[in-house]
């Protein structure tokens, strides 16, 4: 098991001391490479001749698991000698009482995890030892336990290791960043999910989703000091829950941020009916592209841009391995709604398809009337078509169909809605080694023109440039290698996550100017909904648990529907 997900993504210098383990150890360097490649990542068994400070070190089990308490605090010492002022110290410890242990006993098999070690022993020496333990959590490891012996042990078996984080310093103020998910298929992997991997990594950083339509609770100042609350793309169902949400934020001190990422035009009747409230009610708004900042700062002048980024980079192709392989040139499509965007190359395609014949192979994630429209033998569908028509597939699909693709086409028309699209697409092709032919509508602001890629203009172009492309695999290495070293200097998230971390911070230190701000944006608008507020108010002023968001303050029962008392 690797601990890469538990190492502060910024780390430049990292110290893994792994004691003496058994053939089958794998040590985090590699992972964490591919997340933080500029990390200079030393990995040694002992403390022996160790030099230099370090942002993180990692300390695995095998070296601490079986010693005593002086032992174990001596060593402690020593290895926090070595950590930077603000670093983080990462221990790893077996469980004793693990699936794979208890299953060795019934077998009368040695036992796996060779520990003495217990975790209250591990946290209460990292304290002696003059650290503070920032976190003491469980992170399950594989394992395969006959249903026999499952049985025999009469016990839910217990399959996770103990992960223990500590600092030298005072640590940060406790920070809860809790989201609720209106989009969970295509935007929150990219827009929630990974930066709340990469904070919670950072010191005294704790995270919270929910989907919309299941209860949440809004967190109080006695367990968390700094809180965020962001609403990643729900649209308030009434200008009254709108209004009573911002006000309960209010009274509990919550910063609140609306997580927009795609053109709310297809939304539009929605937002209207609730003046948009959405957008004036929240203290800022995070978005993915400065055409989209441009078109939200309407309705708040708050806006910050926070460009999409990979959460790793995995090694670069080997080309010259490839080109051995004499494999057809293979051009990749796949996007989600882009049906009619791919529908005009369709054409151009087909008469490519039957000029080239078996020397070019296509790879298709879209919808399965699309891959059939295309006249080539020479075809491969991505996706399960009983599954919303083959259009959603794991990550790991998609990126190995990049991986094992040469050319990728990136079509867009030139449409309000698309002007706001990110580059996410180009950055994951990038990395992936296969070259973009793509439409200028968003991408010539990313794409160095035969540098990092290709735009077409227009339908002669896209033919040109794609033969070009097929017929020519050093330019097409060329402009691939001079994209992955693109992405790898300029476009991972950990290069970026703390950008966002501190912009937080930074609004949190002006909460309550930035809330009466937001108090003055939608003030003008409740004349305008009076009785749809009033109603709001009747109904749940004595019945706030059937809201889904539970405030646990004392006075969240009284009608709080209102900016102040008089209105």
């Amino acid at each position: 098991m690797t601990y890469e997900t538990f190492i502060p993504a910024r780390s430049k210098t990292v110290l893994e001391i792994t004691g003496d383990t058994g053939e089958d150890f794998e040590t985090t360097e590699k992972k964490f490479l591919e997340i933080q490649p500029e990390c200079k990542y030393t990995v040694v068994k002992d403390m022996t001749d160790v030099k230099g400070l370090f942002d993180t070190i990692l300390v695995q089990s095998p070296l601490i698991g079986k010693l005593e308490t002086d032992e174990l605090v001596a060593l402690i010492k020593k290895i926090s000698a070595r950590l930077k002022l603000n670093g983080t110290l990462i221990f790893t410890l077996n469980n004793m009482g693990h699936a794979d242990n208890i299953a060795a006993i019934l077998e009368g098999k040695p036992l796996k995890f060779k520990v003495t070690l217990t975790r209250d022993e591990l946290s209460d020496a990292v304290e002696d030892a003059g650290l503070t333990v920032l976190r003491s959590l469980n992170a399950s490891r594989r394992t395969k336990v006959s249903r026999k012996i499952a049985d025999l042990a009469n016990t839910e078996l217990a399959v996770f290791v103990y992960i223990i984080t500590a600092c030298r310093t005072e640590p940060p103020k406790k920070t809860m960043i809790q989201t609720l998910i209106g989009e969970a298929t295509v935007c929150a992997p990219s827009r929630v999910h990974m930066p709340n991997a990469f904070f919670m990594t950072e010191p005294n950083v704790f995270i919270v989703s929910s989907k919309v339509g299941k209860s949440y609770r809004l967190f109080d100042r006695e367990q968390f000091e700094n809180r965020v609350f962001i609403n990643q793309r729900m649209c308030f169902p009434s200008f009254a829950v709108g209004l009573d949400f911002f006000k309960v934020l209010r009274r509990k001190e919550i910063l609140f941020i609306s997580e927009m990422d795609d053109h709310p035009m297809l939304w539009e009747d929605d937002y209207k009916k609730t003046a948009w409230i959405n957008f004036r009610a929240v203290h800022a708004i995070q978005t993915s592209t400065p055409y989209l900042a441009d078109y939200l700062s309407q309705y708040n002048p708050h806006v910050t841009v926070f460009a999409n980024h990979l959460r790793r980079l995995l090694p670069p192709r080997d080309f010259d391995d490839e080109f051995k392989q004499r494999k057809p040139v293979t051009i990749f499509f796949g996007a989600l709604n882009r049906d009619g965007d791919f529908i005009e190359l369709l054409p151009i395609l087909n008469r490519f398809a039957k000029q080239y014949g078996d020397k070019v192979a296509f790879k298709i994630l879209a919808r399965k009337n699309l891959f059939d429209a295309l006249e080539s033998e020479n075809k491969t569908f991505i996706g399960d078509v009983k599954k919303h028509e083959g259009q959603f597939v794991s990550y790991d699909v998609y990126e190995e169909a990049i991986r094992t693709s040469d050319i990728a086409l990136l079509p867009l028309r030139d449409t309000e809605f698309n002007r706001s699209k990110s580059d996410l697409k180009f950055i994951e092709c990038a990395a992936g080694g296969a070259v973009v032919l793509a439409s200028p509508v968003v991408y010539s602001k990313t794409i160095e023109e035969g540098r990092t890629g290709f735009i077409y203009r227009d339908d002669r172009e896209f033919v040109t440039k794609l033969n070009l492309l097929v017929k020519n695999r050093n330019l097409r290495r060329m402009v691939a290698e001079s994209a992955y070293a693109y992405v790898k200097r300029e476009r991972l998230m950990s290069q970026h996550y703390m950008e966002r971390l501190e912009w937080y911070r930074e609004l949190l230190t002006r909460l309550p100017e930035l809330t009466e701000e937001a108090a003055k944006r939608i003030e003008k608008f409740i004349p305008l909904f009076r009785k749809e507020i009033a109603q709001f108010k009747e109904r749940f002023s004595k019945n706030r648990e059937a809201l889904p968001y539970q405030d646990a303050s004392e006075d969240s029962t009284g009608g709080a529907v209102s900016l102040s008392d008089s209105d």
